[in-house]
């Protein structure tokens, strides 16, 4: 009679970016692929800082199967106390003076 049925569960939206991932984006004109990783900044890599991997909007390589999330297409963004360097591969693509550690947490001072 269906007394114990239950509705499927529909799946959580998919998250969105951070407010830093976000203006990270707009700034260097892509869009968000759906997922991004922190992580501290290797001790060889300019000093201390965190590396943000962007994964951008775009058409899935036809290699990856379709369980794997993403485009398969990377940015990184390097974040340190004084200024964001974001990279395509090994190629530096954009350095913005006004972006830091503390934004990548939230505005400064709040």
């Amino acid at each position: 009679m269906g007394f114990f049925r239950r509705r499927a569960a529909e799946p959580d939206p998919p998250a969105g970016p951070t407010l830093f991932v976000a203006e990270v984006l707009q700034r260097i004109g892509e869009h968000y692929g759906g997922f991004d990783t922190i992580a501290p900044l290797a001790p060889d890599a300019a000093g201390p800082g965190m590396e943000v991997t962007i994964h951008i909007a775009g058409r899935p390589d036809p290699i990856r199967t379709p369980s794997m999330h993403g485009t398969g297409i990377v940015r990184t963004a390097r974040v340190f106390a004084d200024r964001t360097e974001v990279y395509d591969g090994e190629r530096l693509i954009a350095r913005f003076d006004d972006l830091t550690t503390a934004h990548a947490f939230g505005a400064p001072g709040s």
